[in-house]
């Protein structure tokens, strides 16, 4: 995966993620219909801990936001690549 990834630009990384969580999302919906949304839920339900994990600006912990506006368009991308709403 670092291979893979050296060299690229974080907009190109994120968006192969992004691209990574379709094919993931489309492969268990083919394969296991039964557990697909479950498992579309569980790793949409871990972006959104990752993005609430520290807060965006402000100093020393004090002021900031706990998703910033750029976390939240992810994690909007996020949802539609796993077919899920926002």
């Amino acid at each position: 995966m670092r291979e893979k990834l050296t060299g690229s630009k974080p907009a190109e990384i994120k968006a192969q993620c992004i691209e990574t969580l379709r094919e993931a999302a489309s492969a268990v919906a083919a394969k296991a219909p039964d557990d697909a949304a479950a498992f579309k839920g569980w790793l949409r339900e871990i972006s959104q801990h990752v993005a609430e994990a520290a807060k965006e600006g402000g100093f020393l912990g004090i002021g900031g936001v706990r998703v910033s506006d750029a976390e939240m368009a992810t994690l909007t991308e996020i949802s539609s690549a796993l077919g899920l709403t926002a």
